[in-house]
């Protein structure tokens, strides 16, 4: 903790920054106490990064602090600046209560004032409103030049910032995508759908709080092409699956349009041209670090499950699509035929689940018997 807080205040002035940029740029610890620390503080953020809104909030509090200190005789007032996470978020609402409780456990501080540069820095009103009671919260505004409130410069600046290009850009940019290649085939309707498509995927991968799973795939494909490992070739071959599935799906679409529900058989029939190469999709990238794993001398244990499951969901999603295609048919050969395609895909899948369980059982068990046979002989020979 830098700086001491004494036990005669009365008048906490909490000055907030949640992305934690006091650490980051600075370099400085939190929480800061006291005038001379904070304009210490402050002066080496500015020095790192003169345009950094935090710098204007930290000299807000060293004002109303003083103003407070001349206006009100014994006021008890001090300045505090506690800082969060760069990532923000939970850890950062974490370590900011945490620096709070250590300050409020030095001193009877009675009410606390609230300074921020922004509404994210808010959202501590809750955490710090739990400790102490909060007399007032104030929020600065960083008036700028003319020419600096430009349009031009506010979206280059929004651009720059990865809070905002990391969440709204990439939806941006696949919506762009999917128009360039449904003018490029000439399809422009298709573009509706790929964007409802893209945007529905976003929103799914956001709610269940996996927004960067596209991110973090991109990762382990550079870090499989740096490393020089046969995954990054199953990556490509994976997105060339990919790619060739939504071809032939698409391939099989209009088939279903004579049937009595068009949209319902033609997404059955997609599911049938498109699933072996979904497949194939999702074995390839799990192949090729099973492939990884062996050369690296590496036990493949749960992997096989794995595997087995995959090709076993295969199985079921084809036998259904066939069995619902033939009965809708209407002919009692195709109904039994039907019926009997999806009893030997519900046959198939599960055998080769249970086949899946069954090897990597036997390889864990392999593997600890192993580890047991060495801690019993170095046991024997200690």
């Amino acid at each position: 903790m830098n700086g001491k807080v004494g036990s005669e205040i009365k008048t906490l002035v909490v000055c907030v920054d949640r992305d934690n940029d006091i650490g980051e740029k600075a370099g400085l610890k939190t929480p800061i106490i006291g005038k001379e620390a904070s304009l210490s503080a402050a002066t080496k953020l500015a020095l790192a990064d003169p345009e950094d809104s935090d710098v204007n909030a930290i000299f807000e509090a060293i004002r109303l602090c003083e103003q407070l200190k001349s206006t009100e005789e014994n006021a008890g007032v001090e300045i505090v600046l506690v800082a969060g996470d760069k990532n923000a978020g939970i850890d950062a609402d974490r370590k900011i209560g945490e620096e709070l409780e250590e300050v409020l456990s030095k001193t009877a501080v009675e009410s606390a004032i609230l300074v921020s540069d922004g509404a994210e820095d808010e959202w501590i009103i809750p955490i710090l409103g739990s400790r102490v009671k909060i007399d007032s919260v104030r929020r600065v505004v960083v008036k700028q030049s003319e020419q600096l409130e430009s349009t031009f410069y506010l979206i280059k600046r929004l651009f720059e910032d990865p809070k905002f290009s990391r969440t709204f850009l990439p939806p941006i940019g696949l919506i762009f995508i999917a128009l360039f290649i449904s003018f490029l085939v000439e399809k422009p309707g298709w573009a509706v759908g790929l964007i409802f498509g893209f945007i529905g995927t976003y929103l799914l991968l956001k709610g269940l709080g996996r927004e960067n799973v596209m991110m973090d795939f991109f990762e382990t494909v550079k870090q499989s092409l740096y490393s020089g490992k046969i995954s990054f070739v199953a990556y490509i071959c994976a997105v060339v699956f990919l790619l060739a599935g939504t071809s032939q799906g698409i391939v099989e679409y209009p088939k279903a349009h004579k049937a009595s529900e068009p949209i319902l058989m033609g997404m059955v029939y997609y599911i049938r041209g498109a699933i072996w190469w979904y497949v194939g999709a999702g074995l390839a990238p799990l192949t090729g670090k099973m492939l990884n794993m062996l050369i690296e001398k590496e036990r493949i244990v749960r992997q096989w499950a794995i595997l087995f499951s995959v090709i076993a969901s295969g199985v079921i999603l084809w036998g259904g699509s066939e069995c619902i295609i033939l009965l809708s048919n209407g002919e009692p050969m195709d109904d039994l035929l039907g019926y009997l395609y999806l009893f030997l895909s519900i046959l198939g899948a599960i055998i080769l689940s249970f086949i899946g369980v069954a090897i990597s059982r036997y390889v864990k068990g392999t593997v600890i018997g192993k580890e047991e046979v060495v801690t019993e002989a170095e046991v024997a020979l200690k």
